[in-house]
């Protein structure tokens, strides 16, 4: 087999941790795959910094044109993240016929289509595996384990910094603004955390799984997204009240004519597997025709468990060396229509202000009859000063019939406020 001679770009935590996995483990490494795998230059605007490791004279440079224009460099790991630096220096990777790997998502979801065009063009891969789910070899899986199967859904937790947030909130009560900055302090989340907590992260991946699992190209851009920066400590407790944990998930069903994708806050049944994933764990789970369901566990994120998939790729070129690799990889190019989430059928839960007046609870329920919105449990708490708060949940129901109801419900002369909206239960049969 012929050797891989690696540039690494991006030398933060997860370089770091590519970096001690390729110099500690390197014998290791080179023994299951046949051959000579070495890690030749690392680049990174900061020179300076002590990564706690060891490395040898010259390997270091701010300069990635070093590994972009090295000849002997056949295989680029970017793994500075963000977008248009890095899309550029992918670029100049494949158009010069080295292999790539990236565990960038945001990159990936964006301009995945046309970096395997790049890659088919130019005789060489580019591997992603992790840009979805840290160390949990969830691509893997569907590019090859599950390759006899139609998969039929995929869901999960899919971001690890919301899913501490909201672990932390269900078990302290403590409410978002006060969670979200402790999650800061302990470096789980970033200083400006819209990308995740508003939903935009697992949006990314979600459109990376769908591509995979649904054998068609997904923008990401048509995936229906809610963040979690509304939740509230009362949304919390009254979901546990119901017997639900609240999670934020990625959301894709594959249906006869169009595929359904979104990304939201859901109240999960507290007994169901999900519910019990907390702090920055990811959980996945898969239903193929022929398997039935499946989920995949383990850290979403941190330096090694990410750097361990990235590491994987490199060890995927190794086994399967040969003139491209595209046709592993790349982004199907079958077409599917996304779903409205207008026609996306889910249960909810919605909580309101009201009166505290006799007739509410029928104006209410009046509404959604005329909508043909079925009330599954209906409870009114918290009566006081002449207001209360109602908290309903819902059978399955189109969600435009649902928010054609909210409408005229917050229209109520008696209705001071729709306080919550959130999804009730996973993917629906309907």
């Amino acid at each position: 087999m012929a050797d891989i001679v690696i540039g690494v770009i991006g030398f933060g935590t997860v370089g770091k941790g590519v970096v001690k996995i390729l110099l500690n483990d390197r014998a290791v490494l080179e023994q299951r795959a046949g051959c000579r795998i070495a890690l030749k230059r690392i680049a990174d605007l900061d020179v300076t910094t002590d990564r706690g490791i060891a490395l040898p004279a010259g390997m270091l440079t701010s300069d990635a044109n070093a590994i972009l224009e090295d000849a002997e460099i056949n295989t680029v790991v970017e793994v500075m993240g963000g977008e248009t630096v890095a899309k550029a220096f992918i670029e100049k990777a494949l158009m010069a016929g080295k292999n790539v790997v990236t565990s960038n998502k945001e990159v990936m979801a964006k301009h995945g289509l046309h970096f395997t065009a790049l890659a088919r063009e130019h005789g060489c891969t580019i591997l992603y595996e992790a840009s979805v789910g840290g160390g949990i070899p969830v691509l893997h899986a569907l590019r090859n384990s599950l390759s006899a199967n139609t998969v039929e859904r995929i869901f999960g937790i899919v971001n690890g910094t919301t899913n501490f947030i909201l672990s932390k909130m269900t078990a302290t009560g403590a409410d978002f603004a006060e969670t979200l900055k402790e999650a800061q302090a302990l470096g789980y989340a970033e200083a400006n955390p819209k990308n995740d907590v508003e939903g935009y992260d697992a949006a990314y991946k979600l459109s990376i799984l769908a591509s995979l699992a649904f054998r068609c190209h997904v923008n990401y851009n048509d995936i229906y997204r809610e963040g979690i920066t509304a939740i509230t400590a009362a949304d919390i407790a009254a979901a546990r009240q119901f017997g639900y944990t609240i999670k934020i998930l990625a959301v894709g069903v594959n249906h006869p004519d169009a595929i359904e994708l979104r990304v939201h806050p859901v109240m999960v049944e507290s007994d169901h597997p999900l519910a019990t994933v907390s702090d920055a764990f990811n959980a996945i789970f898969i239903r193929g025709s022929s398997l039935g369901d499946s989920m995949l566990y383990g850290r979403g994120a941190g330096e090694l468990p990410t750097a361990s998939a990235v590491v994987g790729d490199v060890m995927n070129l190794a086994f399967r060396q040969g003139p491209g690799f595209s046709r592993d990889t790349e982004f199907a190019l079958n077409e599917r229509a996304v779903l409205s989430i207008n026609d996306c059928v889910t249960s909810f839960f919605i909580r309101s202000v009201v009166d505290d007046a006799p007739g509410v609870l029928a104006s209410i329920a009046n509404v959604f009859g005329k909508n043909e919105v079925s009330i599954r449990a209906l409870e009114q708490i918290d009566a006081k000063e002449g207001s209360a708060s109602i908290t309903i949940i819902t059978h399955p129901v189109k969600e435009a019939r649902m928010r054609a109801a909210l409408n005229e419900i917050e229209g109520l002369p008696c209705v001071q406020s729709v306080a919550s909206v959130i999804r009730v239960g996973l993917v629906s049969e309907a």
